[in-house]
């Protein structure tokens, strides 16, 4: 999954949780600044946890590295002649949900022209020692940030009292703060309905804070209630502000004559801990798993070197071990607490090769397809270095008969095919590193909070749309004069029966011995060659 459509999800998940929880447990409570905080916080942790990792702790716990062993794959690119279109269905769903976003920003930020349209028109005043905004015009009186913006002439100076008390509350505690955040939510999160309830609940605790206020400095509660129903006729100019005539005034009303909930109803709040907690060790236990993808995929530092005069390529499953820690001859991790990562994560990786890889024409004439293992160091400034071909395959074996020779083949081959094999080989090989020294720069790789240098690999197939595959070979390896050569398996003698019924799940190693190394070891019965074959019992 896209990891940007990833980070929306975890981010909308929350969202929907924290109000589900500040329904059932906060909705009728009179904290209201303990309220605020929790909605606000709500907000920002939803915005943020996705990104809090613990990754680097959990690998060192000795279960985890057991998890990491029984789930995690090596991941590879797959390249093909032609591109893919531009023009899915995900695309056109993204623009969409883009363009309704920019709609809702283009809205908001009308509101804003609006404000500062009506602090331009305005003149500042001072009212009851209070400095204002005066608007001649009818609106309703509304605040934002430090801005009082009235028109006098409307009301009494008993009702300006209350208007200026109830606005300096908002302009004082910094709501349009508030205000803000919640407009980017929906802005952002428009298709959330939670996202529009939270919007919601903001803005009325807002207006909860503000009639508290009111109350608390001296005024009459019941005259306080009959002139919020006075002005409830004028429709507020600008919904960006702190409006005193706010709709769901029957709301405002009963929690102004609510009882006051018990100081201990405040402990329930300290439940957003463990909420909080159980949202990053989920978004974590995903983060986990590509870590652990990443870490076996790297190098282990070593590699088994075929017999000096003879290659040849054996693909057997890849082994799930974990890694050591640090390749001390160069002085190159293989693995760290926090691995390297490509920008924009593994997905955006293995799409930037698909996107630049360039299948060569001539592998294609031949029919040429496999995969290429690269590996290559991120360094500590994150730039790639060091790309080098660990192996190139002609086809994933996944039967014995697919074992092939490369260069002492069976004998159907001609020496002149082979060779061209080996040239087009090379070119999916050259182009693989091409891709992967043209890399951009990725995060570095830490350990101990230190940039370090770290071994990377990356399995890159070559694969024709058509679906043709290179034709299986024979089961049986002959050297190249055609005779068959001697079989050992782990240690005793065995016939080409013997070899056709091993399963190569079983098969560790496979060495081939050829000439004056083979007669060496094994006298004249070698002179044809010697395949020497260790089963992992």
């Amino acid at each position: 999954m896209n990891d940007a459509l990833m980070y929306f999800l975890k981010v909308n998940i929350a969202i929907a949780l924290f109000y589900l929880f500040f329904r059932l447990l906060f909705y009728n409570d009179t904290f209201w600044k303990t309220r605020r905080f929790y909605l606000v916080f709500s907000i920002l942790l939803s915005v943020i946890y996705p990104f809090v990792s613990l990754t680097g702790w959990l690998e060192k716990q000795e279960p985890m590295q057991a998890i990491i062993v029984n789930y995690a794959q090596l991941q590879a690119v797959t390249v093909t002649p032609q591109p893919k279109s531009a023009f899915t269905i995900e695309n056109v769903l993204l623009g969409v949900y883009a363009l309704v976003s920019v709609v809702l920003l283009v809205k908001m930020l009308v509101q804003l022209i609006s404000i500062l349209r009506w602090k331009l028109k305005g003149e500042k005043k001072y009212l009851q020692e209070t400095e204002i905004i005066s608007i001649k015009e009818t609106i309703a009186p509304f605040s934002f940030f430090n801005d009082i913006f009235i028109n006098p002439a409307l009301h009494s100076e008993q009702e300006i009292s209350q208007i200026l008390a109830h606005e300096k509350t908002h302009a004082l505690q910094m709501h349009s703060l508030d205000v803000l955040v919640s407009e980017m939510l929906t802005i952002t999160c428009w298709i959330n309905p939670a996202a529009w309830l939270l919007k919601r609940e903001i803005r009325h605790n807002l207006e909860f804070l503000a009639d508290s206020k009111v109350v608390e400095s001296g005024f009459d509660s019941k005259d306080y209630q009959y002139h919020l129903l006075q002005l409830s006729y004028q429709t507020p100019e600008v919904k960006l502000g702190n409006k005193f005539n706010v709709s769901t005034l029957k709301k405002r009303i009963i929690m102004m004559n609510q009882q006051k909930t018990k100081k201990a109803g405040i402990m329930k709040y300290s439940l957003i801990v463990p909420l909080a907690l159980a949202l990053v060790l989920s978004s974590n236990a995903e983060t986990l798993v590509n870590s652990a993808k990443k870490v076996l995929s790297t190098e282990k530092g070593t590699s088994v070197e075929p017999q000096t005069e003879v290659k040849f390529e054996v693909v057997t499953p890849v082994q799930t071990e974990l890694p050591t820690q640090k390749d001390k001859k160069n002085s190159v991790y293989t693995v760290v607490e926090q691995m390297p990562e490509f920008p924009g994560g593994e997905k955006e990786l293995r799409s930037y090769v698909a996107r630049n890889v360039r299948y060569p024409v001539e592998a294609q004439k031949s029919n040429t397809q496999g995969k290429v293992f690269v590996r290559f160091v991120v360094d500590e400034a994150g730039k790639v270095t060091d790309a080098t071909v660990l192996k190139s395959i002609e086809e994933k074996a996944k039967k014995l008969d697919q074992i092939v020779v490369v260069g002492y083949g069976p004998s159907n081959k001609t020496e002149e095919k082979n060779a061209l094999e080996e040239t087009n080989m090379k070119l999916l090989e050259s182009e693989a590193t091409r891709v992967i020294n043209t890399m951009p720069a990725w995060t570095p790789g830490k350990q101990n909070g230190k940039n370090v240098p770290v071994y990377y690999t990356m399995p890159i197939i070559f694969q024709l749309d058509n679906g043709d595959s290179p034709k299986k070979e024979s089961s049986k390896i002959e050297l190249k004069d055609g005779a068959s050569p001697l079989y050992i398996i782990d240690g005793k003698t065995a016939s080409q029966k013997d070899l056709a019924n091993m399963s190569p799940d079983n098969i560790k190693e496979i060495s081939v011995l050829k000439d004056k190394s083979a007669t060496a070891v094994y006298g004249d019965k070698g002179k044809n060659g010697v395949i020497v074959i260790t089963s992992k019992k």
